[in-house]
């Protein structure tokens, strides 16, 4: 018995009919075909026995794109990016964006991962193992006389160790040794204060620089034998030369500046690495150190010293904001931040003019900018900034206020 059935032309030609043609379907026709010549139709072309004929040519068809499909096929769901990333072993941490993508049949993720900086210069490991073997603990506290029961804070900014600043204008000469003998000044002002104990605080920008290419021209401002490693030990060796000199000393708190990262670029290396490695040294040495990419807090005689340098966001806040968020409330909060030659750089005229060293003022904190030993280089001098090294020494006035001494160098 014959039934109306579609096939194929090159169906109907293996079975010897008369090919027709189809309006709708130019490759199928409609014929009367019996159940058994259907049958071997498909026998013989489910086994490949016949090469069949086609019009299509070859270049009608892409190769689809493999992709990693995000069906579980074992729990009939979808794959989680999570979930994707364990089953095909990709690093979720690397991942920055992604989107799933599932009209095209085989649902996959559209993964963007993040760019890899790969810097073989920079090793903070390596450097630690340097330090560790050629620094060894020379600092030994030594209690002295004493004529006040109250304990200083001595406030170092801005120290630039491997500046090399020779012959301009109007900015004084500034290189390591000179940096070195106005730090034992300021130990030599704070001695002098007889204090029961003696803090130091350090603002950032420890060195000027580790790779020599903060900037386009930073390296004609460079001691050649001041970068690198070398920065890194050599500061930490004169650190450990002025420190030792301090009576009653204290503990050490470091906050990291722009200019203390390891890296060329500055969104390599956000957290300060050289400032990091120099507090370590210094641990090596003996001293109570403390470090901090950011922000440190320090309770001293009731004032609350909260020291940052000035180049992140957080400065960007406003004063109560940063003793909400970092302060301690009931004492009077004392903000000090550093940076300030490089802020004023890039202030008008007219801004430098009306400048002031206390910013925020009140019954409860203090707001204000630190004295930088740095005076400045070309590009400074260019702008027509000029400034003064200094330093500043802070104790409690017995009031639960800070009595303020502000020294030119």
């Amino acid at each position: 018995m014959k039934k109306r059935r579609y096939l194929y032309s090159y169906e109907a030609d293996f079975l010897g009919l008369d090919v027709k043609e189809n309006k709708k379907n130019r490759h199928q026709g409609r014929y009367m075909i019996s159940d058994d010549d259907y049958a071997k139709v498909l026998e013989e072309f489910r086994e490949n026995k016949v090469q069949a004929k086609s019009d299509t040519k070859p270049n009608d068809y892409n190769k689809k794109a493999f992709v990693l499909s995000a069906w579980d096929v074992k729990t009939g769901r979808m794959m989680n990016i999570n979930d994707y990333c364990i089953h095909y072993t990709l690093p979720r941490e690397d991942i920055s964006s992604y989107k799933l993508v599932s009209h095209t049949g085989n649902p996959f993720y559209n993964i963007v991962f993040k760019e890899k900086i790969e810097d073989s210069s920079i090793d903070f490991e390596a450097i630690r193992l340097i330090l560790n073997k050629e620094l060894k603990k020379t600092y030994k506290y030594t209690k002295t006389k004493h004529t006040e029961q109250v304990q200083g804070v001595l406030k170092w900014s801005d120290l630039h160790f491997g500046a090399h600043i020779n012959n301009l204008i109007n900015t004084p000469d500034y290189d390591s040794s000179i940096l070195e003998n106005m730090l034992n000044y300021s130990v030599v002002k704070l001695n002098k204060q007889g204090y029961i104990k003696s803090h130091v605080h350090i603002n950032g920008d420890l060195i000027e620089s580790f790779s020599g290419l903060n900037h386009i021209n930073s390296w004609m401002s460079l001691n050649k034998n001041e970068i690198g490693s070398n920065a890194i030990m050599l500061c930490c060796e004169m650190l450990d030369r002025v420190l030792k000199n301090i009576n009653n000393l204290g503990c050490i708190k470091i906050v990291a500046g722009n200019h203390d990262r390891l890296s060329k670029a500055n969104d390599e290396d956000v957290k300060g690495g050289a400032a990091e490695l120099i507090a370590w040294g210094l641990k090596l040495k003996g001293y109570d150190v403390e470090f901090n990419p950011m922000i440190i807090t320090h309770l001293v005689d009731g004032i609350n010293h909260l020291n940052l340098h000035g180049h992140l966001g957080i400065s960007k806040r406003s004063t109560t904001d940063i003793i909400l968020n970092y302060g301690i409330q009931g004492v009077f909060n004392l903000i000090c931040e550093g940076h300030l030659h490089s802020l004023i750089e890039k202030l008008s005229i007219k801004q430098r003019e009306n400048f002031k060293i206390v910013s925020d003022d009140s019954l409860n904190y203090r707001r204000m900018h630190l004295h930088s030993f740095f005076t400045g280089n070309y590009y400074s001098e260019s702008l027509g900034f000029l400034t003064n090294a200094g330093f500043s020494i802070f104790c409690d006035n017995g009031k639960g206020k800070p009595e303020h001494l502000d020294v030119p160098v």
